[in-house]
């Protein structure tokens, strides 16, 4: 009798609060990222995950942060755009997270969001006051 193949399970879904799972990917552009190494602890993240069609409503937004590069490093914010599936991050969709890994944002619906709106999140979150938090809530 054949043995089933053992299920694996499904990473539960970035949520605000939680932290971005350290992880290695191939950007658009083919470079190689490692969060790890390269952006945790040193600048803000702005992660834009596409989908495998072509027709995903991301690659618009991502083409425009793309455009917008010098903006995003301004606010001490790195871009990474790939189609690499990570643990926990919608795919397509974004996510904003601080220098620490800290998830601000996760959006999976493009129409729900634009390239406006993701530079506006990092722009809140480089400016928030890490000893101001939970005064605001």
């Amino acid at each position: 009798m054949a043995q089933q193949p053992a299920v694996q399970p499904v990473p539960p879904r970035l949520q605000r609060g939680g932290r971005v799972p350290h992880f290695h990917v191939t950007d658009t552009s083919a470079a190689r990222v490692a969060y790890d190494e390269a952006i945790w602890q040193r600048d803000h993240l702005l992660l834009v995950s596409l989908g495998d069609d072509d027709g995903d409503p991301f690659a618009a937004i991502a083409r425009d942060l793309q455009g917008r590069a010098s903006d995003i490093a301004a606010l001490e914010a790195r871009l990474v755009v790939t189609r690499d599936p990570i643990a926990g991050v919608p795919r397509p969709g974004a996510v904003v997270a601080d220098r620490w890994g800290e998830v601000f944002a996760v959006i999976d619906e493009a129409g729900s969001t634009d390239a406006d709106d993701l530079i506006e999140w990092i722009r809140w979150v480089q400016m928030k006051c890490p000893e101001c938090e939970g005064e605001a809530y």
